[in-house]
């Protein structure tokens, strides 16, 4: 049987266990993992060294290792590795060798330690490790893991099961948790010819996330029953709010800001692994909207992927979602690839909308509460002669509750065209005409960014909103919920594009710099193009309406 599957078959039915207190220790379900399985964690603080013992079940059985989690300042918040609060990571390796020792690895923080500080015999480890290489603190939080092989991976047995120890009191807690949700949602099946998607389960218990995916059809590592590999997206919109995240789902109009994107692979073409994808630290702040990667699995954390069979496991700690209580708005794309690595169909999950991971129920798209406002303007009358992504075609505008939502149709659009629309926004409608905000976005070699630009939360700035805007077809769509807008709602705008003639950026034009050096004094002109002409003294360019505004309400 495959070891992971193995793996998986164990862990399942043991999701809930919890571990009990026993004294200075604790001691842990045997049977809940196939080997190496631990039965007991107990720790003790003498002479200014951290000793920390793990019992299992038996001998193990060939290369083993496991990683020691340390929480020296008892705070989940702060850490070495991201997610699991430890400020000292003490993680070692045992291959044992025929007539000698064992050859022993053993590291704190990513640097070599004494092999001294780890013992073996049996089917128990001893852990001592100086408190001046700890922080120095005296009663300290951990949890421990074991696994087995050459290598860390996904399946691994973990104690306590959930949440940290105390190594002074032997106390459990969590420091992480919400209300215990349960939900399944079943996707029809036979809607694509592989990697086609017919349950999907999620569960938040005890500070995780439980996600089990089920395929009509095995997966296997080596990805032969699919004819090749398979990668998923797990979107998560933790907030279950809009006005946050880095990406979307890909809808129209834009309706789930996704806060994380689980992306798991299975086969032989790209190996099986998991890692977690969140928003850069540039996204408030303006300029590129760039996410940052998280690996999964030990040394760096306690989440856990497994696939086996005809389907996929994932346990996230909630503390590397935010931490979030674990109700989250879900997606799951899954794409299949041939024995060439070519795309396949992709089975979207649900078809439409998102889950709500703590009933199950799929929450629909955004959609227009009143009449929508729609101005068609004249084909033709761009200065760029109908260049894509130049050629506005018609405008939509409306509301769906307090979210402003937009769709501009243009001519042509192609992925590649180097498109720049701007949305210019006058929420105080005064007389004076003048726009106090701005929304960009751009289309360049399939590249999508957009950007909001005024009052971002009572300060000037920019803030990217890659996630408010979607391209379909030949149409552009955005979503301005309020806590962007910073309105009431009541406003007048246009629309007008221009083509970026190189790779260069937009340049800033002489007002838009006196703008962003004044704030608020100084405000957008009606009616004019900010793009300096492309080497030819061109200026593509069109506005629509041609004069005038588009007034709504919400």
């Amino acid at each position: 049987m495959d070891r992971r599957r193995t793996y998986l078959l164990f862990l399942l039915p043991v999701l809930l266990l919890t571990s009990a207190v026993s004294g200075a220790g604790i001691s842990d379900p045997a049977g809940d993992f196939p080997d190496p399985d631990i039965t007991g964690l107990s720790c003790e603080v003498r002479e200014s060294v951290l000793y920390v013992r793990m019992d299992l079940a038996r001998e193990p059985a060939g290369d083993y290792g496991g990683v020691v989690f340390v929480d020296a300042d008892r705070d989940p918040a702060t850490g070495y590795r991201e997610g699991t609060g430890a400020d000292y990571v003490y993680a070692f390796s045992v291959m044992p060798i025929i007539y000698t020792e064992p050859i022993i690895s053993t590291t704190v923080n990513d640097d070599p330690v004494s092999g001294n500080t780890l013992s073996v015999s049996g089917n128990r480890i001893d852990v001592a490790v100086p408190l001046g290489s700890l922080g120095g603190s005296t009663d300290p939080d951990l949890f421990a893991v074991v696994y087995a092989g050459t290598g860390p991976g996904f399946a691994f047995d973990r104690a306590p099961d959930y949440g940290v120890m105390n190594a002074e009191s032997g106390e459990v807690r969590v420091p992480y948790g919400g209300e215990p949700t349960s939900s399944r949602f079943r996707d029809p099946a036979g809607e694509t010819p592989s990697g086609d998607v017919t349950d999907l389960e999620m569960n938040v218990h005890d500070g995780v996330l439980d996600i089990l995916v089920t395929y009509a059809a095995a997966v296997g590592s080596d990805g032969s029953s699919l004819g090749g590999d398979l990668t998923g997206w797990i979107l998560l919109d933790t907030d279950q709010n809009l006005a946050t995240g880095f990406m979307n789902a890909g809808e129209a109009p834009p309706s789930f800001g996704v806060d994380y994107r689980l992306v798991y692979t299975a086969g032989t073409l790209l190996g099986t692994g998991a890692s977690l994808e969140k928003a850069g630290p540039g996204l408030l702040e303006g300029g590129d909207a760039e996410t940052t990667g998280v690996p999964l699995g030990l040394p760096y954390n306690d989440a856990m992927f497994l696939v086996a069979g005809n389907q996929t496991f994932l346990r996230i700690p909630l503390a590397l979602l935010g931490p979030d209580d674990g109700r989250a708005s879900i997606v799951l794309d899954s794409f299949p690839l041939d024995t060439m690595g070519t795309p396949g169909g992709p089975d979207q999950v649900p078809d439409t909308g998102a889950i709500d991971s703590a009933t199950g129920a799929v929450l629909p798209l955004l959609a227009y509460t009143g009449q929508p406002v729609l101005v068609s303007d004249p084909a033709g009358d761009s200065a760029g002669f109908g260049y894509d992504g130049d050629e506005i075609a018609s405008v939509e505008a409306g509301y769906a509750g307090s979210t402003l939502l937009v769709k501009v149709t243009y001519a042509s659009l192609e992925p590649d065209d180097g498109a720049v629309t701007t949305v210019f926004l006058d929420t105080d409608q005064a007389a004076d005409g003048l726009f106090e905000s701005a929304l960009v976005y751009s289309l360049y070699n399939g590249r999508l960014d957009a950007m909001f630009v005024g009052d971002t939360g009572g300060v000037f700035g920019a803030r990217g909103v890659r996630h408010l805007v979607t391209v379909q077809g030949k149409s552009m769509y955005a979503s301005v919920p309020p806590e962007v807008l910073n309105d009431d709602g009541s406003l007048n705008f246009y629309v007008e594009t221009a083509l970026v003639p190189s790779r260069a950026g937009i340049p800033l034009t002489d007002q838009l710099r006196e703008w962003v050096a004044s704030g608020y004094e100084t405000r957008f002109g009606v009616g004019q193009v900010h793009i300096s002409p492309d080497k030819f003294n061109r200026t593509v360019y069109d506005r629509a309406p041609d004069a005038g505004f588009i007034s709504v309400e919400p």
